[in-house]
């Protein structure tokens, strides 16, 4: 069948339509023909019967005014149709009949005695005995031609018909089935730009739909990818040309290597090493290879312990920590240190947009079976239209000022590991100023 495979989709559709068609035309027109010529058949048999009955009535009458029945057969041969039985006189001989051949054969006992009974007033009996199979009658044959010629004319009618049809429903089929096949080569071939023009709200429209929502996400990906890779090198090469220019200046000795200097140049290589962690554990979680080891946990422990981490550094930039850890919280069932990478990701970005003088509530409590934990703050709020982008990586929110420290995937981190754990996590403004970033967590 590989001849078959070779055949464009648009033959064999038509040829597969054009032979459902022209299947159900036989089919039709062999049912309609047996129908016709079986009603005909049995009026045809009923017609000859009742044309029997009036024969035999015909004969006694001929007997009666004439006492004898010669010349019967030439008077009876002007009838509108053949003779369907013979006669036969009181000795079993055939008297009358069409077959000539028959005429002085003696019946046997058993075909006379399927024969009709003919009495004369004289007292002798004949007998008509019905031949199997009497020719139909001349207006039984015109009709049938008439009907066959009809049937195939109607066949032959409906196939045209339905193979214009079939043309059309391919046309409607093979065309934007054909602009799919060169948008999608395009897309191959790199042009992510590529689309299909609407065909309507049926299977094909909504095909188009479908695809032209995989090639946007295709083209947004790919802009997501180099913008990634250009803010990869971005913020690698600052970091990276302070270290070399301070290596350079300690080989030449313009930069003295005092323990400020050295302190500084560490943290610009913990800066660069957090950036390659923070990058790992993205391409992990999109690969979904990002290892999470779960247990049972105090989220209150967790968060208490938090605070006592982060409370110096907080005083020191004069803002207070607050936490409202519900009491009837559940223990929650994760990855311990990756939750707490979550909670550490979010309060730097809220000490990075809380004034000195501000606050920070890092708070949970049950929710609809789950656990819901935010981090609030007292700062500037998340922008107008920027609450959706501000888990994208490298985005960076319009109200950050220039030069800020963060690489801009901290928040990205976090909305990984969160639905690594089967949760979700959100931004949101709060009404009395500043913002609130949430998620949940499974409850264990």
């Amino acid at each position: 069948m590989s001849w078959w495979r070779r055949i464009s989709f648009q033959t064999k559709l038509v040829a597969l339509l054009l032979a459902v068609v022209v299947g159900v035309t036989a089919l039709g027109y062999a049912l309609i023909k047996l129908s016709v010529d079986r009603a005909l058949s049995d009026l045809a048999a009923r017609e000859g019967r009742a044309y029997d009955l009036w024969v035999r009535t015909l004969i006694v009458r001929y007997r009666g005014q004439r006492g004898t029945l010669e010349g019967i057969a030439q008077f009876l041969e002007g009838g509108p149709r053949p003779l369907g039985f013979v006669l036969a006189d009181p000795h079993g001989r055939v008297v009358l009949a069409r077959d000539p051949s028959l005429l002085g054969r003696t019946l046997s006992g058993q075909e006379l005695a399927a024969g009709i009974k003919i009495e004369f007033e004289d007292g002798t009996q004949w007998t008509m005995v019905p031949l199997s199979r009497a020719p139909p009658a001349p207006l039984y044959d015109r009709f049938m031609g008439m009907v066959n010629r009809s049937l195939w004319i109607a066949g032959l009618v409906a196939a045209a018909l339905a193979l214009v049809l079939a043309w059309l429903l391919v046309r409607h089929l093979a065309g934007p089935l054909r602009g799919l096949e060169r948008a999608a080569s395009r897309i191959a071939a790199g042009d992510l730009a590529a689309r299909v023009p609407a065909v309507g709200d049926d299977e094909l429209g909504r095909l188009a739909q479908a695809f032209n929502a995989m090639a946007e996400s295709l083209e947004q990906a790919e802009r997501a990818k180099r913008q990634m890779i250009a803010d990869v090198a971005h913020e690698l090469r600052t970091p990276i040309t302070i270290l070399r220019a301070a290596v350079e200046g300690f080989e030449d000795g313009v930069i003295a290597p005092t323990p400020e200097n050295l302190s500084a140049l560490k943290d610009k290589i913990h800066l660069t090493a957090r950036l390659i962690d923070d990058l790992q554990q993205l391409a992990l979680a999109d690969m979904g290879h990002l290892t999470l080891r779960k247990e049972a946990f105090s989220l209150g422990d967790l968060v208490a312990d938090i605070a006592a981490m982060v409370e110096p550094q907080l005083a020191d930039a004069g803002i207070s920590l607050a936490t409202e850890v519900a009491p009837e919280v559940p223990p929650v069932h994760g990855d311990r240190q990756r939750v707490q990478q979550v909670l550490l990701n979010l309060l730097a970005n809220a000490m990075r947009h809380t004034p000195a003088g501000g606050a920070i509530t890092v708070g949970a409590r049950r929710a609809n079976g789950e656990v819901e934990v935010w981090v609030d703050d007292t700062g500037s709020g998340i922008p107008p239209g920027e609450a959706e982008r501000i888990f994208d990586r490298f985005y960076r929110a319009g109200n950050v000022p220039p030069g800020s420290p963060g690489s801009g995937l901290g928040l990205s981190v976090a909305k990984a590991i969160v639905e690594a754990h089967g949760g979700r996590i959100w931004a949101q403004n709060r009404p009395e100023g500043g913002a609130s970033f949430r998620f949940t967590l499974p409850a264990g």
